[in-house]
């Protein structure tokens, strides 16, 4: 084959990489590339505590799941290039408070979701209430319109003893209770069990 073919494929594959594990909207990870990070990071912090390693380096992985407020009122009064732009936004927000090592992905329609590495339940609960406050604070300018909008947390936290989908669960359960207890919270799935 020629070089100048290896490198157009070569440049495609990075392209369908790139499309198979971000979400096109946001730039944020997709669900399967959320999925891929975050079970090789719990993988991680489970073989450390079995003795393959002296120090564990990790400890811990927390997960936020986040839904934007009332997004359909977003879309039905705005459009739904609002609604795009309202996700452009949080995204934006979160981006700037996560660390170069967090995981940040687009769950679902307006729901993004945090793998804080190495942090406690407590630390997420922080990470969260600052995203929360910040976009409270940040209004959307949207054609000459200014759109104010909160968001609904939930957090969970294992230490390489859960496996992921069921921290995403519980986390989507704080979540839940987030929303049914008013909106514009953040809740630690630890708080629903005592």
């Amino acid at each position: 084959m020629e070089e100048k073919t290896i490198k157009s494929l070569k440049a495609e594959i990075r392209k369908l990489k790139k499309l198979a594990y971000f979400d096109e909207l946001t730039g944020l990870l997709n669900r399967r590339g959320f999925k891929d990070a975050a079970n090789k990071f719990l993988h991680q912090i489970s073989r450390e505590k079995k003795g393959h390693r002296r120090k564990v380096t990790l400890g811990s992985l927390a997960i936020v799941l986040i839904d934007l407020d009332y997004f359909k009122k977003i879309n039905d009064t705005h459009g739904h290039d609002a609604g795009d732009a309202a996700l452009k936004h949080i995204s934006k927000i979160i981006l700037n408070r996560a660390r170069d090592i967090d995981l940040v992905g687009r769950w679902g329609g307006e729901e993004i979701i945090l793998g804080l590495v190495g942090a406690s339940e407590n630390d997420a609960e922080l990470v969260a209430n600052s995203i929360r406050e910040r976009l409270a604070k940040n209004t959307l300018a949207f054609h000459r319109k200014k759109i104010h909008f909160t968001l609904s947390a939930g957090v969970s936290c294992s230490g390489g003893d859960i496996p992921l989908d069921k921290m995403i669960l519980m986390a989507d359960k704080a979540l839940y209770e987030s929303k049914y207890s008013g909106r514009n919270k953040v809740i630690k799935y630890s708080n629903l069990t005592k």
